[in-house]
């Protein structure tokens, strides 16, 4: 896999209503056919959100149709816990 895109700044609508901001960073394999997204400053609470954003404004045109993706939200490193990242279901 390679970095397709790193650090992509993005802008989504909480559940609660509210603007946020977040990073995505997006790997795929050569072939094109699975995809790697990850969730960078994201509350987990807020990823479905997050995911239904960048499914609407920004994956289309990076993957195609039939690309299998796995989206991750990562856990930010707190003192005495490792980062951490949780799977996201799909069907944001």
């Amino acid at each position: 896999m390679h970095l397709l895109r790193q650090a992509y700044p993005f802008e989504y609508r909480t559940a609660g209503g509210l603007d946020a901001e977040a990073q995505a960073d997006l790997w795929i394999t050569v072939s094109g056919s699975r995809a790697v997204l990850v969730l960078r400053g994201c509350p987990v609470g807020d990823a479905s959100a997050a995911m239904n954003t960048l499914h609407h404004t920004w994956l289309p045109y990076l993957l195609r149709p039939d690309t299998q993706m796995l989206a991750l939200a990562l856990h930010p490193y707190r003192k005495g816990a490792k980062a951490r990242a949780l799977v996201l279901p799909l069907s944001a």
